[in-house]
């Protein structure tokens, strides 16, 4: 038995021999993997911004609330809540009728003094009138012009009028009301121009200046962007928070923004070159970021990068990459480097604003 089995043994080495043989010594190639298909972004070269993001608080760059000088009853209310008034528009009018009475009486006072210290002074130097009778009528003249003069400005008191540019709030007091002085009429905010005050910490203190650009956002106007530029910074530094109170002035034509509202501010700090791809085609595993790059034999390379800030979907690269690379931005999820590619072109493959700025110069 054991015979027969190693002669069949035998017979089996030989016919695989024999079919080695009759085939030409050659074995099946294995099967090759296909070309994964990819969309491909060159790396850019575009400015990036160096911008330090704080929060901070809207304020009037002139605030005020408006309230009587005078007693008086309300006459006349001239304007709307939250209306926009000129320097000089008149707001409220008290009335006025004994002020005005008042005013008639001392004005007739005082030209009646005048006319008196007049003849005097035309007749002094003769037996009819002694110099100290006409020092005496020139001081009752005078008194006369100041009591004349004070009675006018209570007069004018009557009327409340607006000492700036601004908008009015909302109104405190109705027609008919008396109010004694010092009642609170409604106030009024300049707000075409509105400061932002907010505070930056101490370690920024060589890189803060005067006159650097900052671009306000509110959760209230998404996607709008209102800018200025810092306006004053602050003497000291203060002991609790270790920062520094900026204040900046802020472009508000369109008055959408309001004193007390809450803003996210950004302060261009500095401005630099830089290489930027596209966010998706960074693949991060754990500390370590990489791009898929393409060869010229069509396969993909595996690049670790280093990386930098952050511009509208792109992100900086400081090392690893050359500026006009080609950068896989699609389908490189599962991909090896080595592995074989496809190129198309995907107009989709970038959001909106990644390629504008890919469209934007250089």
């Amino acid at each position: 038995m054991l015979r027969v089995i190693a002669g069949l043994a035998v017979i089996a080495v030989l016919a695989a021999a024999g079919w080695w043989w009759l085939s030409g010594g050659e074995s099946a190639a294995a099967p090759q993997r296909p070309a994964t298909t990819v969309n491909v972004v060159p790396a850019i070269s575009r400015p990036l911004s160096d911008n330090l993001e704080v929060v901070g608080t809207a304020r009037a760059t002139r605030a005020i609330v408006l309230v009587t000088q005078v007693d008086g009853r309300v006459d006349k209310i001239h304007f709307q809540e939250s209306q926009e008034v000129e320097a000089g528009d008149l707001l409220v009018t008290l009335d006025a009728r004994a002020a005005r009475a008042e005013t008639d009486r001392t004005r007739a006072d005082y030209q009646r003094a005048l006319s008196d210290y007049q003849r005097a002074s035309r007749l002094v130097g003769g037996s009819a009138i002694s110099e100290a009778e006409v020092a005496n009528l020139k001081t009752t003249m005078e008194s006369a012009r100041a009591i004349m003069e004070a009675s006018r400005v209570a007069l004018e008191d009557h009327s409340l009028r607006a000492p700036f540019d601004g908008v009015v709030g909302l109104r405190q007091v109705d027609e008919g009301a008396f109010l004694q002085v010092g009642a609170p009429v409604t106030t009024l905010d300049s707000v075409r121009n509105l400061e932002v005050n907010f505070q930056v910490p101490e370690r920024y203190l060589s890189e803060i200046r005067p006159d650097l650009t900052v671009e306000v956002t509110s959760d209230a106007y998404p996607g709008k962007v209102f800018r200025g530029k810092i306006a004053m910074l602050d003497s000291r530094v203060e002991a609790a928070s270790r920062s520094l109170t900026v204040k900046a002035l802020l472009d508000n034509a369109e008055s959408l923004l309001r004193p007390g509202q809450f803003l996210q501010v950004s302060v261009l700090l500095a401005e630099h070159p830089a290489l930027l791809v596209p966010e998706q085609a960074v693949i991060s595993q754990g500390a370590q970021s990489y791009v898929f790059t393409v060869s010229n034999d069509d396969v993909a390379e595996r690049l670790p990068v280093s990386l930098g800030g952050r511009r509208d979907g792109w992100v900086e690269i400081t090392a690893g990459l050359n500026q006009g690379q080609p950068v896989i931005v699609n389908g490189h999820s599962r991909l090896g480097s080595g592995a074989p590619v496809k190129v198309v072109d995907d107009e989709g493959a970038l959001m909106p604003a990644q390629r504008a700025l890919l469209e934007e110069p250089a």
